[in-house]
């Protein structure tokens, strides 16, 4: 939390985390348009920021002079940074290298913009707040409520007034955001971003993948905010897809009981599957043909089924096979007691009979207790001797950033940035499962199933348990 100001405070907090330079830096990094324009922060003091805005041909319209949403754009990051400045010691979500519990969460809520006249030469903003609302406001923050502010910006341009806005902001403890009982637009849209960015992930299959999944609604279900999200990972992290199209297979595999190729797979012994965290995986209907008769059991977040009924509806009418494929949505937070009680409590569940449990991409956000507590639930659940669970791990040098991969570490500053920090990895899947009361049938590396040699995809292993 926030701590009341002092000067030596804000110069360590300027050193490590509001300086000019290092928030330049990380701003273009988050948000492209400001390196496209070559926007910059010149000075920050406590709740104080000075921003230079050229004038070049990126910024300009057909007359010569700043556009006016270049203008606005300015006097978003303007003020936000001035507000950042008096959150002593928080890193920014989406901007800073944070975790949850540390981190703050800001957004714009609204924007009123007067433009007086042109601007011809280079725009200064600068963003001054007032002392008492600088003390109410951190007081606030340092309670753990969330604040609504009102900030005023001006802009100049060769000594002359050229424009003034006042622009409200929204902020709060980022670990809020996960809280059942406080969740808000801003959670719905982060889940959405994450289920969204690894169907764009699935839907990028090409003919040099090691392994390749006929995923035909992966890219209707990540539209093109999921395609973009994609895209910034897999820079990051081009190994990515095939981790992804890995996994995806080796349950695909697991379900169906075989290593034929997907064209010859026909039959399963599992009766039901249920998916831990469905999110917009569209598997029930992808391998529906393969596997008559499986009943899906989606267990997701509310926000999130939400989400993926209006994706299901819209790729399917009524009278495709999609909207025939036996399926249950199923809410449920992991986090709280009794996630086997909710599933159990579906009409159509039995759990005498054979069940897959598919815990994909779900571990790494998870701490070892919640893990545990997850999969003991669920194993309470498997009562034929035949159901099986499948999970996936990342190993613990992952988390403790010590692969010696920079192309990991810039992937996890990706995740970061998205809200999805790893923060367990497991390096004994088969300890671990017996931990929580299954037994191991076995574990495999990326590496070992794509037959890779290649030292990334040694950090992410699945594993199928059992029951004795």
């Amino acid at each position: 939390m926030i701590k009341r100001h002092s000067t030596r405070e804000f110069s360590v907090d300027y050193a490590q985390r509001i300086n000019p330079q290092l928030m330049t830096r990380l701003l273009r990094k988050a948000v492209p348009v400001l390196e496209h324009t070559n926007w910059k922060i010149t000075k920050v003091n406590f709740g104080f920021c000075e921003t230079v805005l050229p004038l070049n041909v990126e910024t300009t319209n057909q007359h010569g002079t700043h556009q006016a949403a270049l203008i606005s754009l300015s006097a978003d990051y303007t003020g936000g940074m001035a507000l950042t400045s008096i959150l002593t010691g928080v890193p920014l979500s989406g901007i800073h290298r944070c975790v949850p519990e540390e981190a703050a969460s800001l957004w714009l809520a609204s924007m009123d913009v007067k433009y007086l006249q042109p601007s011809t030469g280079h725009l200064i903003g600068r963003c001054n707040i007032d002392p008492d609302q600088i003390e109410a406001t951190a007081r606030r923050y340092m309670q753990g409520k969330r604040i609504l502010v009102s900030l005023p910006i001006e802009f100049e341009s060769n000594g002359v007034k050229v424009a003034e806005a006042k622009l409200k902001y929204f902020a709060q403890p980022t670990i809020q955001l996960l809280n059942a009982g406080s969740r808000s637009t801003l959670f719905t849209q982060k889940i959405k971003a994450s289920a969204r960015m690894i169907a764009g992930v699935r839907a990028s299959s090409s003919s040099s993948s090691r392994v390749r999944v006929d995923c035909p609604h992966a890219k209707l279900a990540a539209g093109p905010h999921g395609e973009m999200l994609a895209k910034k990972v897999k820079e990051a992290l081009p190994q990515l897809t095939e981790m992804v199209l890995a996994r995806t297979r080796h349950i695909d595999e697991t379900i169906l009981c075989s290593e034929k190729p997907q064209s010859e797979f026909r039959g399963t012994d599992f009766e039901q599957v249920v998916m831990l965290g469905a999110g917009l995986d569209m598997r029930p209907f992808r391998i529906c043909e393969s596997a008559p008769g499986i009943k899906y059991f989606e267990v997701d977040l509310p926000e999130m089924l939400v989400e993926r009924k209006r994706v299901v509806d819209e790729i399917f009418n009524e009278s495709d096979k999609g909207n025939h494929v036996p399926r249950q949505m199923v809410p449920a937070n992991f986090l709280e007691a009794g996630l086997d009680d909710k599933i159990l409590s579906q009409s159509d569940f039995d759990p005498s009979k054979p069940t897959l449990f598919v815990y994909e991409g779900c571990s790494m956000y998870f701490s070892d207790s919640e893990n545990v507590q997850i999969l003991e639930s669920v194993r309470r659940l498997a009562k034929n001797k035949r159901s099986k669970i499948w999970c996936d791990f990342v190993t613990t040098n992952v988390v403790t950033g010590k692969t010696d991969r920079p192309e990991i570490e810039s992937f996890l500053q990706r995740m970061d940035d998205m809200g999805e920090s790893f923060v367990f990895g497991c390096d004994s899947p088969e300890e671990f499962l017996s931990r929580c009361g299954w037994s191991v049938g076995g574990s495999q590396t990326a590496a070992g199933y794509l037959k890779a040699n290649d030292g990334v995809f040694d950090v992410y292993q699945f594993c199928v348990g059992g029951i004795e």
